[in-house]
């Protein structure tokens, strides 16, 4: 049993890391993480009253104990769901762009060594530098055996497949079929995700909207004591939601250079200390400081965040991606090849700091497709269907973004008419603390749901300039 175990895990250990050094050590790593329910055992006896020391401080070491000794498995099991994930992710966008200029049913090999350099397909990049080390040593036929061992899921079974048709001479028409199949299947699993998207934010709005007004009219019951568990309550669930919400399919992500990353971030730690900072006035109980503080911080974090989110939605809704393959496909119509192909419109947008993540693929693809040379243009119209249907989903987006931005306006109606109802059943302090941080945590929850990603405080900053401008107590 054991031994299946190890072998299991020395899989994900070879796929995340191809060191020997770390290869070497699986086998403790793994005995340690077995061993770590015994650092529990200080605690249980001195629950039973077989050892007596202080209790916070036991617990204290037991746990960073416990840590300590999972945390090598835990972090390599994490790496290998994530790079499992994502590697199905860029899987149909690797064997569309391979099977485009199709002639031989090798172009899928010659992507991987192309990928080996990529900088949008990072984890393909992974599995392409992976590919060409191998090949070296065992050959083709060989390495994608080895990747198909050690790499999960869908990206698993392709390489499998991928490997049996070369050895019977069916690889081009299976390249061909599975591109096809990823061109008919991308859209609806895009618009399955937003879909999945909008629902569980309209469910985590409402709850962060009518959980605490909830919580205030239970207090003329319960007491005020019940504000001290909501308030914890809310600051968890935003910092879960803006933390493991996922991100959008990677269809409809956006790129930022790393420099202009670091203006987004400060923008946005200045725009949360600013909408954080009011909280000191309340906690004093100066409600006046609080509401003059409020307005300020709403419309600086407000300022703060609408260039990320306005460069962000700007880049996904261009509609240069479909004019690019429009373009192409032209040009392999005429030429029957991508000798000579430029797009001066796709170069002017690749140098923009803020680019879609569609943008940066149909660059790549276009490269690999100039190294190929020659192209057929039925076979071609393929990768320009793909390329389509993933645009097609954009009405899905808008969709969603809509939502998501009613439930903001909307939403900090209803906690300011009904703030003004619960604080004659609890203090007013405590009232405008649980209603300003549910406002908090639904503009934040928001953001990270309509963009995707930590990168703007408008959404919270309007949420807020709402809540304070109608809330009769703090306008008077």
């Amino acid at each position: 049993m054991l031994g299946k175990i190890l072998e299991k895990y020395r899989k994900i250990v070879v796929l995340i890391d191809p060191r020997i050094e770390r290869y070497v050590k699986t086998e403790k790593e793994l005995k340690s993480t077995l061993l770590a329910p015994a650092s529990l055992i200080p605690v249980v006896l001195h629950q039973i009253g077989l050892l007596e020391a202080d209790p916070v401080l036991i617990t204290s070491l037991s746990a960073l104990t416990f840590v300590l000794l999972i945390f090598k498995v835990l972090e390599a099991l994490t790496s290998a769901s994530i790079l499992a994930k994502e590697l199905d992710n860029e899987l149909p966008y690797a064997v569309v762009a391979a099977a485009a200029a199709s002639k031989t049913g090798l172009e899928f090999i010659e992507f991987l060594k192309f990928a080996s350099t990529s900088r949008i397909l990072k984890f393909f990049r992974f599995l392409g530098e992976r590919f060409v080390r191998l090949a070296d040593i065992m050959g083709v036929t060989g390495a994608l055996t080895t990747l198909s061992r050690i790499t999960p899921s869908k990206t698993k079974y392709f390489l499998i497949e991928y490997s049996m048709a070369l050895d019977s001479g069916t690889a081009l028409s299976q390249l061909r079929d599975r591109a096809t199949d990823f061109m008919k299947t991308i859209s609806s699993h895009i618009t399955r995700s937003i879909s999945f998207r909008i629902n569980a934010g309209i469910i985590v709005c409402v709850g962060l909207t009518v959980g605490p007004l909830i919580a205030l009219s239970m207090t003329f019951l319960a007491g005020e004591e019940l504000i001290s568990l909501v308030v914890p309550a809310l600051v968890l669930a935003g910092f879960l939601i803006t933390s493991l919400f996922p991100d959008y399919p990677i269809g409809l992500q956006v790129v930022v250079d790393e420099r202009l990353t670091k203006v987004f971030r400060v923008s946005y730690v200045a725009g949360t200390a600013a909408l954080i900072f009011p909280l000191y006035h309340l906690a004093s109980g100066d409600v006046a400081g609080f509401a003059w503080c409020v307005r300020q911080a709403s419309v600086i974090s407000l300022i703060l965040g609408l260039p990320p989110a306005v460069l962000q939605l700007r880049a996904v809704l261009d509609t240069l991606a479909s004019r690019v393959v429009g373009r192409a496909s032209n040009h392999v119509r005429v030429f029957r090849s991508f000798h000579l192909y430029d797009d001066e419109e796709l170069e002017k947008v690749l140098r923009k700091p803020v680019r879609s993540w569609l943008i940066l693929y149909l660059s790549e693809a276009i490269a690999f497709l100039k190294q190929l040379g020659d192209c057929d243009p039925e076979v071609f119209e393929v990768f320009v269907n793909f390329v389509y249907e993933v645009r097609r989903t954009l009405k899905q987006y808008v969709g969603a973004i809509m939502i998501m931005s009613s439930v903001v306006v909307l939403a900090p109606f209803l906690i300011a008419s009904a703030v003004s109802l619960g604080y004659e059943l609890a203090s007013l302090t405590n009232t405008l603390l649980t209603s300003y941080v549910s406002v908090l945590a639904l503009g934040y929850s928001a953001s990270k749901i309509v963009l995707g990603r930590n990168v703007s405080t408008a959404y919270s900053g309007l949420a807020t300039l709402i809540f304070v401008v109608l809330l009769p107590v703090l306008s008077s």
